[in-house]
């Protein structure tokens, strides 16, 4: 899945941080990879705008865009 997007986590690496989280003890409020928090907290740590932005950007080079 790498070879078609440079950004996405590899399964095995995900597979692998999420059954650590799910065997934590107390088990965690949300299973949340680190990966994701950026996007998690982005509205409270003022950079929503600029990360839907960043997301957004390969959306333009559609047709019709």
């Amino acid at each position: 899945m790498a070879s078609r997007n440079p950004h996405a986590l590899d399964l095995d690496d995900y597979l692998d941080e999420v059954m650590d989280l799910l065997t934590k003890q107390p088990a965690p409020h949300e299973i949340l990879v680190k990966g994701v928090l950026m996007h998690r907290w982005a509205e409270r740590d003022g950079t929503y705008a600029e990360l839907v932005a960043q997301r957004s950007k390969p959306l333009a080079g559609l047709p019709g865009s």
